[in-house]
């Protein structure tokens, strides 16, 4: 039994579904994003605002490569975990990864008006070219994971039957 990575664009529904899963599984869930933050003792915003996203992209790598994750863990990474330092090929090598894919309208209906999320946050930007731009950018990590499912109107319970299905 090894952890299992939730892998996907922000908004696709990584957090949300992975601490469901694990009330229903009766087994640890982590947010990586959560992780970072409490290791260098500031908000992601305040990481990407401060220090950039270069810095903060060094700290997810080093926490995701330090942390001893436990062999009953979902973890939700965050968007752009996968694009990184190799990170995707890492969480491929300790666990199972698990790609939520969520269509290019749906992201943009959920994200549109979402102020919190550090590459949206007070930037001029035509949130339709920008999620296209990243998603077709991101494609060739997210699709790299060992499970894709279709996640526009996924129920939990299709990321549960993979999940049992590894165990």
């Amino acid at each position: 039994m090894t952890p299992v990575f939730l892998i996907g664009y922000m908004g696709s529904g990584k957090s949300t579904i992975g601490y469901e899963l694990s009330k229903m599984m009766k087994c640890s869930f982590l947010d990586l994003d959560l992780l970072i933050e409490e290791k260098v003792g500031m908000s992601i915003s305040d990481m990407f605002d401060q220090k950039g996203e270069f810095f903060f992209r060094e700290k997810e790598r080093d926490v995701l490569t330090n942390y001893n994750f436990s062999s009953r863990s979902i973890i939700a990474t965050g968007g752009g975990t996968p694009c990184f330092f190799g990170n995707q090929n890492f969480m491929n090598s300790i666990g199972h990864t698990i790609y939520l894919k969520i269509s290019y309208h749906a992201l943009v209906n959920r994200l549109k008006d979402d102020k919190k999320r550090p590459l949206l946050y007070n930037q001029k930007l035509k949130l339709e070219e920008f999620v296209f731009k990243e998603i077709s950018e991101r494609a060739e990590y997210y699709e790299n994971s060992h499970y894709v499912i279709e996640s526009d109107n996924i129920l939990i319970s299709q990321v549960q039957e993979i999940i049992n299905k590894i165990r």
